[in-house]
Parts: C-alpha cells; sequence; structure tokens
C-alpha cells in the first residue's frame, strides 16, 4: 500500500466526520471503517513526550534511540511506514483509496505530516460552542465532572486544529472544510471534495442510505441505533440543557473570544452570550483536579472560595 492512498478526516468529536466520512466513502473505489486508532497506539514511537506509562517511557525512547545509533543499517523510518501501511491493507483490497476517520489525531497532526507527506488530510471545523452542546446532548453527560473527560477535545483541539491549517495553508495535501458550509451546500463541498481527492464523483454518493462501511464499534453513537439513525438525532436534539449547562456555555464562549472564534471559522458566540461564569471556573478547576484526582477538601475549598467572592461582588 501506497502513502498516497491514505485519506485521513481529522476534527473535534462531534463536528460532522461520521457525516462527512459517509459521504466520502460512498463509492466504489474507496473504502474505511468506523474509527481505527491505528496512529494512535504508536504514539509513543512518533513523539514519547506525548505518552505517559507506568514505566519510564522517555528512558525507554532514549535507550531505543542508542539501539538505532548501534545499528544505523536499519533504515527505522521507513521499517516503521512500512509497517503501519501495512495494518491499512485489508481495507484496501479491491479498493483505490483508504479512510481512516480518527477526530483524535488532532492529538498528532504534525507527527502525521512527518510519518505521511504525500497522505491527503481533511481538517473538518465546527463552532466549538455546538461541538460542545452536541457532546453534552449526544453522549447524555450530567455533571461538569463527567465533561472534564473531554478537557483536550473541549479546550486544546481547537487550537491545535488552527494552528495546523495556519501552519500548512500551502500545503497541497492539506483540505480545510466547516461542517456548517458542508450541512448548507452538500452538493458543491462533497464535489470540491472528491475531485482534489482524485475520487470520481457523481450525484448519486449523495444518497448514503445504503453505505455500510463506516458503522462500528466506534464513531458517531447515532449510527448503529436499534430506533434508526434519524430518530435518535432528532431525540436527542430535543434535549433541554440544564442551567448548569447553559451557564458552562456561556463560559466556553468567553474562554474563546470573539477574535479567535472568527479566526478559525468565521464563527460567532450567537445564543451562547459569552460571560465569566461560576459554572465554567468550576470546570476548569475540575479539569485540573482530574490530572491530580479527586479530593473533597480541594472541591469544598472550591465552592466556599467561589461563595465568598460572590458575597463581595
Amino acid at each position: 500500500m501506497k502513502e498516497e492512498q491514505l485519506i485521513f478526516i481529522i476534527s473535534q468529536p462531534r463536528a460532522g466526520s461520521t457525516y462527512l466520512q459517509n459521504l466520502l466513502s460512498n463509492n466504489s473505489q474507496t473504502n474505511t471503517c468506523s474509527e481505527p486508532w491505528i496512529l494512535l497506539n504508536f504514539v509513543n514511537q512518533l513523539n514519547p513526550k506525548r505518552t505517559k506509562t507506568d514505566f519510564d517511557n522517555k528512558l525507554a525512547a532514549d535507550a531505543f534511540e542508542d539501539y538505532l545509533q548501534k545499528h544505523k543499517e536499519l533504515d527505522y523510518p521507513k521499517a516503521q511506514k512500512e509497517f503501519i501501511l501495512n495494518l491499512y491493507k485489508p481495507m484496501l483490497s479491491g479498493y483505490q483509496f483508504v479512510i481512516d476517520k480518527t477526530p483524535r489525531y488532532w492529538e498528532i497532526l504534525e507527527e502525521l505530516v512527518v510519518l505521511f507527506p504525500k497522505s491527503k488530510i481533511i481538517i473538518l471545523k465546527r463552532n466549538p460552542l455546538d461541538v460542545a452542546k452536541s457532546i453534552i446532548k449526544t453522549w447524555d453527560i450530567k455533571t461538569l465532572e463527567k465533561l472534564a473527560y473531554y478537557k483536550r477535545d473541549l479546550l486544546w483541539a481547537p487550537h491545535r486544529l488552527k494552528n495546523f491549517n495556519d501552519k500548512h495553508k500551502n500545503n497541497p495535501n492539506v483540505y480545510s472544510l466547516r461542517y456548517e458550509d458542508l450541512i448548507a451546500d452538500t452538493a458543491v463541498e462533497v464535489k470540491k471534495l472528491y475531485n482534489w481527492c482524485g475520487i470520481t464523483y457523481s450525484e448519486t454518493v449523495l444518497d448514503t442510505s445504503t453505505n455500510e462501511k463506516y458503522k462500528g464499534k466506534y464513531g458517531d453513537p447515532y449510527q448503529n441505533s436499534e430506533v434508526g439513525y434519524t430518530h435518535s438525532k432528532k431525540t436527542s436534539k430535543a434535549k433541554e440543557l440544564s442551567a448548569e449547562f447553559a451557564a458552562f456555555l456561556k463560559g466556553y464562549a468567553n474562554y474563546f473570544k470573539h477574535d479567535f472564534l472568527l479566526a478559525y471559522g468565521n464563527y460567532k458566540t450567537e445564543g451562547f452570550k459569552p460571560q465569566k461564569t461560576m459554572a465554567f471556573r468550576h470546570y476548569m478547576h475540575l479539569c485540573d483536579e482530574r490530572q491530580k484526582g479527586y479530593n473533597f477538601k480541594k472541591e469544598l475549598k472550591f465552592f466556599l472560595k467561589e461563595y465568598f467572592f460572590r458575597l463581595i461582588k
């Protein structure tokens, strides 16, 4: 398999990547699967600094580098690339292209470009405020503590995606697309994307009702719903946000600021009323504590501090 046959779709979770994957794989030339997460299993080799393990990963990486220095006859980068490409090979059988739709590759975008410079990378953006709202509703998040699990996706991913886009704006193998544009003018955007990928386009690809390639354990939770995709999605959309989450979203909008959202995708904060809120401050506190482990005394101290702050304010 050649790296030119690989197409990556990368985004925040709940940014429309499954929908795009469905459209882009709905043809006889392209194959895909739910979400393979293949490359995330090799992060300790692609960039040891990103990996935390029970053993000393930094020490292990240094020892392995020492081994490679002693045996320079081994072309490790080439061997590594060939090994990883072979993992995609089963999907290539009978097809010309393979799509790896793993949103959280935003964590390793630069490593991805170095490893596969000839592969195509599609960056799918969506207003982060709508992403947060979708995460809360789709996965039925009940508390800010549960939402803190998505800290990296909510707080860091938009910045990483923007920085990558800015850096690679002239890279012919990087394509940036807004989810909002894909929804508003699906036929036009899909045709442009097909042409860019080198896949034969016809209007029939827009009817994805019989495409099953993208379904699996991971990905959009609606795709395997027993009551049907449309019904389950409508049910989720109809859910009302709690007052706490409504306040969180106002603070989340304030966190990004108007200028960033405009630069990221010409996004606005309409309907979210950006302002500092206790809910968002509590969320940031929980994100910090999540790394250290829950501590009741620290939680109590936080609320007492907030209480007295509000009193004197």
